[in-house]
């Protein structure tokens, strides 16, 4: 299908803009700042032509020369593009599309002249280009889709074969017939806990340990047994002890980059692992939602699976959104062939798939799966290790520098997370206390930090904890 070029007529403009001609000011530049508003809220799309600047100067009573030094402006900030022939269409400027951290966390403005640095969730930005391309492809895709009625439901999808053929040439014999898609991880887990789970059902599962986890086990009623980890990962001998003590239902675990400290287990504790496992009657789940963001320094093949394939006592979990997009509702169930079946025959599963264009979407991004994360890898070793220097200077905490993942889990000294993080709000700093992470309320000495915006705002975050702590101290 040939995409027309989208155009914004002159007589459009004073409608999009509203009233722009406030405050004082040049009105080329009031024009220009006008525009730039509407981009980034979305009322001008993205890609639109402009008109002529003779057409829009006699369409809102301008000379001529202020609608051509507005579109000056606007090409200097990199927010339109002018091709000879083709006329000016509104982009955005690399350093908002090529960023790692969600627009959100800071507008935009890295904390310059105190804006707000919203550091309580752990998630990288759109890979912009690669999602636009993949977006404009699945609406051309859509119409056979609708028509066919080929959303994939149970039977044959490329989004599955696509995500199977990822995980098998990463070590883990995987084929369509393994997998069953979701929205999300989360949805995974919530599909997972009706399956599995009666109220009052007890669940072994690590502290800290992910929130969305503790959220849906929460929901079923479960009775949650939490197992502590060291500041160098699992004691597995442990584990099996917290396993015969309390016969749960069900294990969760994260042993690939840990949300939301970055631990990875090692492949001893691995073997040992699976070898105490055979002695219990629980269904294991594994998260792999973080096992893409390896941040080592040098590649290292992936991380064997904790057990062989063939266990129906054992499902893994896994998303597309800490890899590539959190707002691509995809995820998955990893599992043998009969638990897939199974847990595709309850009605749930329906409610919980993820809908036909984010499967759309989802299987044109993967065909540029790789580039996207070495991409993204290589930004975030950069950022984490700027985090872990400035926050090695500081002498009342103390942390271990994950070996990937989103976020570094801090240990405070002197003080609890908790005012900690009510003083950082005070000064625009939005931060998590460690008590979201803990299955039993406890880890109040923690703050996880994502290291997911660039260092000139981690510096500011840095900066604004160092004085919250300056407060804290100076109140004692």
């Amino acid at each position: 299908m040939n995409r027309a070029v989208r155009r914004v007529q002159a007589s459009q403009f004073s409608r999009l803009l509203g009233d722009w001609r406030v405050g004082g000011g040049p009105l080329a530049k009031q024009l220009a700042t006008a525009v730039e508003k509407a981009v980034h809220d979305g009322r001008l799309p993205l890609g639109v032509q402009l008109p002529a600047e003779r057409l829009l100067a006699g369409e809102l009573g301008l000379a001529r020369g202020t609608v051509t030094a507005c579109y000056d402006l606007l090409r200097a900030g990199q927010l339109i593009v002018t091709r000879t022939g083709s006329g000016s269409t509104t982009s955005l400027p690399p350093r908002l599309h090529d960023r790692l951290s969600p627009w959100t966390s800071d507008r935009g403005r890295a904390g310059r002249s105190g804006a707000a640095l919203d550091l309580t969730k752990a998630e990288p930005a759109a890979p912009f280009d690669e999602l636009l391309q993949a977006v404009h492809a699945a609406a051309d895709a859509l119409p056979a889709v609708l028509l066919h009625d080929t959303a994939d439901g149970d039977g044959p999808s490329a989004l599955r074969t696509a995500i199977a053929d990822a995980l098998h040439a990463q070590g883990f014999a995987t084929r369509g017939e393994h997998l069953l898609l979701t929205s999300g991880a989360d949805a995974a887990l919530n599909l997972l806990s009706a399956a599995y789970l009666r109220r009052s059902s007890r669940i072994v599962l690590d502290s800290p340990t992910y929130p969305g986890a503790l959220a849906a086990f929460r929901a079923a009623g479960a009775r949650l047994v939490a197992q502590p980890l060291g500041p160098t990962g699992w004691d597995v001998p442990a584990l099996d002890r917290a396993l015969q003590a309390a016969r749960p239902s069900l294990t969760y675990l994260v042993p690939d980059f840990h949300n939301p400290t970055g631990l990875l287990m090692g492949e001893e504790e691995r073997g040992e692992l699976r070898r105490r496992l055979r002695a219990h009657d629980t269904l294991v789940v594994f998260d792999e939602t973080m096992r893409d963001l390896d941040l080592r320094e040098h590649a290292l093949p992936p991380s064997r699976a904790v057990t062989r394939a063939g266990d129906r006592n054992v499902v893994y979990v896994g998303s597309l959104s800490k890899s590539l997009w959190p707002g691509l509702r995809v995820g998955w169930i990893r599992a043998h062939p009969d638990v897939i079946r199974r847990l595709a025959a309850l009605p749930l599963a329906a409610a919980l798939a993820p809908s036909p264009f984010d499967r759309l979407v989802a299987t044109r991004l993967m065909e540029r799966r790789e580039a996207i994360l070495d991409r993204r890898r290589a930004q975030l070793r950069v950022q984490r290790d700027h985090l872990a220097s400035r926050l090695s200077a500081l002498p009342w905490c103390r942390f271990q520098t994950p070996q990937g993942g989103l976020s570094l889990w801090l240990e405070l000294l002197d003080t609890d997370s908790s005012r900690l993080a009510a003083l950082a709000a005070t000064r625009n700093l939005f931060l998590t206390p460690g008590f979201h992470f803990s299955p039993d309320g406890a880890l109040d000495r923690y703050l996880r930090l994502p290291f997911t915006l660039q260092p000139e705002a981690l510096d500011t975050a840095v900066d604004r904890l160092i004085e919250a702590h300056a407060a804290l101290e100076k109140a004692r």
